[in-house]
């Protein structure tokens, strides 16, 4: 491993702690910003779902803008929109300002990813899926402490503004910061096939059928995780009626078990085949969702949200991305943009359609959860239906 890269993966960990938090902090401090910004619980739905719209509009060509332009000039790109974005939160005084600085969050994602991971590839090579995973493990961690800081800075403002003070500084030491070069071109392919690469077989993974059910697997597996983190403090104030502190204290448990989940699942899946891991994962999170939509209690939902951080939100997304790259090696670029744009569309697609259904009333969010369980059900339906038609192809 090449020490003197380690600081660029403290820089770049940083950031990404600073975006765990701005992901979920709308719905943190969503009763401050109702008021701030004279709306409603559909107001801040609204806002959040603009985060996937900016996603979206930027997700297809930040990666080759990181390829063109460097990972530094990217990354810091996305830096800067997220210093926007937090101060623009905090000082907008209406749903339309919110809005459109919301959109600055989804910039943020795409330049980010698109910069973050090829610079960890670029400096720590062999060792660069371990660095990455870390990645998750800073967001996760970062999601976790968030809500003990609403409990103890009810203000909004300051929270953001601190934030987006460590993202200037982190700017700074990123600026001086050494990259590594950047890999020109990949390596040749060998010809010898590998189980990994190749099927065994003459039967090759259709992209219509198989690439595509992968596709929309990466849209079912990135809205059950991110609905629920978005809408369980509502979920415990309204259909449980908790206080505000103990229901976003729910995101603790999520975000903890999703730290937890980036280490296990990376040794699982030396073991299990990923394919059947995804199957696993999404049919143990489907079960507990309609538990909790079914028979709502404090315990079933402290249950439920340790059990989506583990099982939705730990690993299993970049699992159906392995999966679906092992089936088309020779597109991995080409697929892996089709793969993060679905994933863009959740994130603008959920909170837009939970917008016309979420009030102030138990009804009304258990119906946003019952989307999620509809959606979770399509998911695992489609691992199914993959894994059927894995079996002429011997691989993944």
């Amino acid at each position: 491993m090449k020490k003197r890269f380690i600081p660029l993966a403290a820089g770049i960990y940083v950031n990404y702690a600073i975006l765990g938090m701005a992901t979920i902090i709308i719905s943190q401090y969503s009763s401050n910003f109702q008021r701030l910004w004279h709306t409603n619980v559909a107001g801040i739905s609204t806002v959040i779902a603009m985060i996937g719209i900016g996603r979206l509009v930027t997700v297809l060509f930040a990666g080759a803008l990181s390829d063109r332009l460097g990972r530094k000039p990217t990354m810091l790109v996305g830096m800067g929109a997220t210093i926007v974005f937090l101060l623009g939160l905090a000082f907008s005084t209406d749903l339309i300002m919110a809005a459109i600085f919301a959109l600055f969050l989804g910039v943020t994602n795409s330049f980010d990813d698109a910069s973050s991971y090829p610079a960890l590839t670029d400096a720590f090579g062999s060792h660069a899926a371990s660095m990455n995973s870390l990645n998750k493990a800073a967001m996760s961690l970062a999601q976790f402490v968030l809500p003990f800081i609403v409990a103890l800075v009810p203000d909004a403002k300051f929270t953001l503004v601190v934030m987006a003070l460590v993202i200037v500084v982190d700017i700074l030491c990123i600026i001086k910061i050494t990259f590594a070069p950047q890999t020109a071109k990949p390596a040749p392919a060998k010809q010898t096939a590998t189980p990994a690469a190749q099927p065994l077989t003459q039967n090759k993974p259709s992209m219509a059928i198989d690439g595509s059910a992968l596709i929309v697997l990466g849209f079912t597996i990135s809205f059950t995780f991110y609905i629920y983190s978005q809408y369980v403090p509502n979920f415990g104030i309204t259909v449980l009626g908790l206080n505000s502190d103990v229901a976003k204290g729910l995101i603790s448990w999520y975000a903890s078990s999703s730290l937890i989940s980036v280490f296990i699942t990376s040794i699982l899946v030396t073991k299990i085949r990923p394919l059947h891991l995804v199957l696993y994962y999404s049919t143990i999170s489907l079960v507990f969702l309609l538990l909790l939509v079914v028979a709502p209690s404090l315990l079933v939902l402290r249950m439920t949200s340790i059990v989506i951080g583990f099982f939705a939100a730990g690993g299993i997304w970049q699992l159906g991305l392995t999966v679906l790259t092992q089936y088309f090696p020779l597109q991995k670029g080409k697929v892996t943009g089709y793969y993060s744009f679905a994933t863009a569309l959740t994130y603008f697609v959920g909170p837009f359609v939970s917008s016309f259904i979420i009030n102030d009333t138990a009804a009304s969010v258990l119906r946003v959860f019952q989307i999620d369980v509809v959606v979770t059900l399509i998911g695992v339906a489609i691992v199914i239906g993959v894994l059927l038609r894995n079996r002429q192809y011997h691989f993944v």
